[in-house]
């Protein structure tokens, strides 16, 4: 039994759903292996071309550019698009910033996002604030303690920047297989509410085939790459 079903909350039915969600748990797992290790031989310096190459992409789209509050993940040290250019873009444009906090019970697998309220003589020349805040699990930063909490509400964020492990061209997302953005999202759209789901990623995380999908799995409405929109 499979710690990712404890994890998973239902939502709206895929068209592309797949009834044998065993099966479908084998082959994302077979998926996320391929990835992870096609990841990890990137360069640092790789890395961060390709990150800038979408965020030049990312801060063109009408909806960033009409979006007052955005949702945004804090990369991983490794193996993923560093965000620190979108996070300073989003506060030199003025938009209010939604963070992801897991906290330290993982096995709840559940995340909010925090809304970013700081004073002014907190936020760095740089911009990058959080790179004193506390880490998780993973190494990334979360809100620390003394910051006030303001968890996202449905109808609080105007556009969700998504991350994601791996994704086809029909813009089906891999997560890590944890579910906390599957329940999350289930959670925004409460009460009829729109969330735009723009998900970036790097090069070796575009599938050519195609992601099995389940009843939980939410298509994102756009899928940014270094050289492409989908």
């Amino acid at each position: 039994f499979h710690q990712t079903s404890i994890c998973r909350v239902m939502s709206s039915p895929s068209t592309a759903e797949q009834p044998d969600t065993d099966d479908i748990r084998r082959q994302k797992q077979e998926m996320r292996m391929k990835i992870r290790a096609a990841m990890k031989e990137l360069r640092e310096d790789e890395v961060m071309e390709q990150s800038s190459m979408v965020w030049k992409r990312v801060v063109e789209l009408p909806i960033y550019k009409s979006a007052r509050t955005v949702g945004l993940f804090l990369s991983m040290p490794k193996c993923e698009i560093n965000t620190d250019f979108i996070l300073k873009e989003c506060i030199q444009s003025g938009k209010e910033i939604y963070v992801p906090e897991v906290g330290k019970n993982f096995e709840l697998c559940h995340m909010e996002l925090r809304k970013v309220i700081l004073k002014e003589e907190e936020i760095p020349p740089d911009g990058m604030f959080h790179k004193v805040w506390p880490t998780n699990k993973w190494k990334i930063p979360e809100p620390p303690a003394d910051m006030p909490v303001v968890a996202a509400k449905p109808g609080d964020i105007d556009l969700l920047i998504m991350p994601g492990l791996g994704f086809d061209r029909t813009r089906n997302r891999l997560g890590q297989g944890k579910g906390y953005y599957d329940r999350f999202i289930e959670r925004m759209a409460e009460g009829g509410h729109a969330l735009p789901l723009v998900a970036v990623a790097l090069k070796p995380q575009l599938i050519e085939g195609s992601i099995p999908v389940a009843s939980y799995d939410r298509p994102m409405d756009m899928v940014v790459l270094p050289d492409e929109v989908i």
